[in-house]
């Protein structure tokens, strides 16, 4: 039995099959700058997780590496915004930019704040 759009819905029995074939050979479509931007977030999240971590577990030279989040989320941000600004005809729905600009903000606000704890910066004034 030939499975058909109308056959479901009771319609013509001369309609044309389902392809299932072409699905697969499309090519993803997105923005690839967005995507760049949002992989950066996450690894400067990941990295700022990992050096907390650690700091928390005794190791508290390791607040050197704060500048890495830092670092890889700031690019991040400016990349995500660069891609939903100039390949928006590529980009399907506006919370992938949300997710990419999240992620970014989070490693940055992070990153940001293990240096205030590395440098012994003054964040409360008394």
């Amino acid at each position: 039995m030939s499975e058909t759009p109308e056959s479901t819905a009771g319609g013509s029995a001369g309609a044309r099959p389902i392809d299932y074939g072409t699905a697969a050979s499309l090519a993803p479509s997105g923005s690839g700058m967005l995507r760049l931007g949002g992989a950066l977030g996450i690894a400067a999240c990941a990295v700022g997780l990992a050096v907390m971590v650690s700091a928390c577990a005794g190791l508290n030279k390791v607040v050197v590496l704060s500048i890495v989040p830092v670092a890889l989320s700031l690019p991040g941000l400016v990349i995500s915004v660069a891609g939903a600004v100039f390949q928006k005809r590529l980009i399907a729905e506006d919370t992938h930019v949300l997710q990419a600009l999240f992620v970014n903000s989070m490693g940055l606000i992070g990153g940001l704040l293990e240096m205030a704890a590395w440098q012994d910066w003054t964040l409360y004034h008394h």
